[in-house]
């Protein structure tokens, strides 16, 4: 069972969740240049955001 069946639909997700992936993973593992330097509680949320929108993308296509 397909839960999107929209094409366009499943790919304008796929480029969303992507995007916010790419900029929490950015956002965790760059060095604090600009503003207060983050914690590493900070970093850690970031990546887990990062690893949270891959699944999100993953979970877009059929397995099988």
């Amino acid at each position: 069972m397909i839960m999107i069946e929209s094409m366009p639909l499943r790919w304008m997700l796929v480029l969303v969740f992507a995007g916010a992936g790419g900029w929490f993973l950015f956002r965790g593992l760059r060095p604090g240049s600009d503003g207060p330097p983050l914690g590493v509680t900070d970093r850690i949320s970031h990546v887990a955001h990062a690893l949270m929108a891959a699944a999100m993308v993953i979970m877009m296509w059929p397995m099988g």
